[in-house]
Parts: structure tokens; sequence; C-alpha cells
């Protein structure tokens, strides 16, 4: 039976200025040892790509980052200490996938395996189905694009909340692949970690 867990509404009214956030941007590799809380997370995977403007019956949803043709082809997962979760962002809850800890695959670099959060960006190829994304690498670089606009969502939210959090190339995809369980059409793009800074 699959686990759903409903997050509490993210805080949209947080008063931090965009331009500053941008002037703090950075990637930081190091964060305290201690996990985020149920609303952090919540209006981490908000920020990343929740819901903007609900699907009506002329018009797909819209979400805060862009993706070419609407296509909302990346999904995000997210690895915690109890599991790996699907963010659902229609119903802005998480769909638990796996039981088991697997944190410290989330990155080849040693120092990203302990982070307390892993953001997984899953690009579902089945859903770049138009003219422009016939061969491989056409759907890989959109893929790779829209989790670029997903990502900065949260760099800028952790440079306003006293988070650190870094990009990740260095995976081992295949091996991730499998311990999520996803299909064939289902790519994994990119990982992010996030933890709480040291400068609290």
């Amino acid at each position: 039976m699959t686990d759903f867990i409903k997050l509490p509404e993210p805080q949209k009214n947080l008063g931090f200025p965009l331009m500053k956030a941008l002037e703090n941007r950075r990637t930081k590799r190091k964060w305290k040892d201690s996990e985020l809380s149920e609303q952090e997370i919540s209006n981490l995977l908000w920020v990343a790509c929740g819901i903007t403007h609900k699907e009506t019956k002329k018009n797909k949803s819209r979400r805060t980052a862009p993706s070419a043709c609407n296509s909302q082809e990346i999904k995000v997962y997210i690895a915690l200490s109890n599991g790996v979760f699907k963010y659902d962002e229609k119903e802005h809850q998480l769909i638990k996938v796996q039981s088991e800890d697997i944190r410290e695959n989330i990155g080849k670099q040693k120092m990203m395996r302990s982070a307390p959060v892993g953001l997984i960006y899953v690009s579902d190829y089945s859903r770049l189905k138009t003219f422009q994304f016939k061969k491989e690498e056409d759907k890989w670089h959109t893929s790779a694009a829209d989790t670029g606009f997903i990502s900065q969502n949260v760099y800028l939210y952790c440079a306003a909340t006293n988070l650190n959090t870094a990009i990740l190339g260095l995976i081992d995809r295949e091996k991730l692949h499998d311990l999520i369980g996803l299909n064939d059409c289902e790519k994994i793009v990119y990982t992010q970690v996030v933890g709480k800074s040291l400068d609290d």
C-alpha cells in the first residue's frame, strides 16, 4: 500500500528580498547534522516545481519553474532518512516509493553523502512528445535546461532561508535509477543536496 504524506501549505509570504537572495546565492557543501522540518520540506518542494495555476479544462497547470512546451517532464524525488518520496505537486504531498535510506547514493563525492536532504531530478521522456524531441539528445538537453530552472529556484530559496545546497552531476545514475525503481523512459538528470547552514 502506498504511503502518502500531506505537506503543510508552503509559506509564500517570506519577506526576504529577491535581489539579496541572488547576491547570497552560493554552492555550499557543509551543513548541520540535523533534518529539515516538514514545513521547510514543503517550502523547498513548492519552490522547486509547485503548482502556481491549477489545471482547467482548457489549460494545463503551471508550475514555479518553466518547462519546454509546458511538458512538465521533470519530477522531483526527495531522499530522506526514512526513505525516498516522489513529490506530487498537484496535491502538494509526498508519495513513498522506497523505505530505505539511500542518501549515500545521491552523489559520488564522499562529502555529499552526509546531506540531510537529497533531491533527485528525474525526466520522464514519455512527456516529450512534440517534433522538437525526436532525438534522444534533444530530450536530454531539454531536460537538463528544465532541471536547471528548478535547481536555481532551490538555490534562491536556500539563500533566503539560511540553508546550504549544491547541485550534483557526479552521480551513478544507473544505480540510483534501480534503487528508486524508475521506468525505462525515466532518466535521472541531476541531484541536489540541502542542509541547514553551519552559521545558525
